[in-house]
């Protein structure tokens, strides 16, 4: 048994050597932490500099849209929101609540979130008097 004991060591050895090379990032030369690149910062939305995405590209990627009807719907909901007939925040808490009940509840991996974004947006957006072209209610 007592061949076990140097095995562990060994292994260990090896171990230790390994984190060692990868901490040091190669052997012999420590990781200079001022060359490290800085946090990612957001963007001050209201400096002209800071990158925006646009309504239009969010709602797409964010909502999985695939058919002819999605874009047309999402065009539609852009242009409303352009003439300031629907309010952005409406938009946003629309898309924020599709996302959410498309990760979190069982079975949705099957659909995509502009299922539910679509009669949410369309439905909310009845009760301000702004009827939305191309809605499914």
């Amino acid at each position: 048994m007592p061949i076990q004991p140097t095995l562990r060591l060994i292994a260990f050895s090896a171990l230790l050597a390994t984190v060692g090379v990868s901490l040091t990032g190669s052997l012999g030369r420590a990781i200079e932490i001022e060359n490290l690149p800085r946090p990612v910062t957001p963007a001050d939305r209201f400096k002209a500099g800071g990158r925006q995405v646009k309504l239009y590209d969010m709602l797409r990627v964010g909502l999985k849209a695939k058919t002819e009807a999605d874009f047309e719907y999402i065009a539609e909901v852009v242009k409303l929101v352009d003439e300031g007939k629907l309010p952005r925040d409406m938009v946003d808490s629309s898309f924020l609540y599709a996302r959410y009940r498309y990760k979190t509840h069982p079975g949705s991996f099957k659909l995509r979130p502009m299922v539910y974004f679509q009669p949410s947006l369309t439905a909310r957006a009845k009760k301000i008097g702004v009827i939305i072209e191309g809605s499914v209610l």
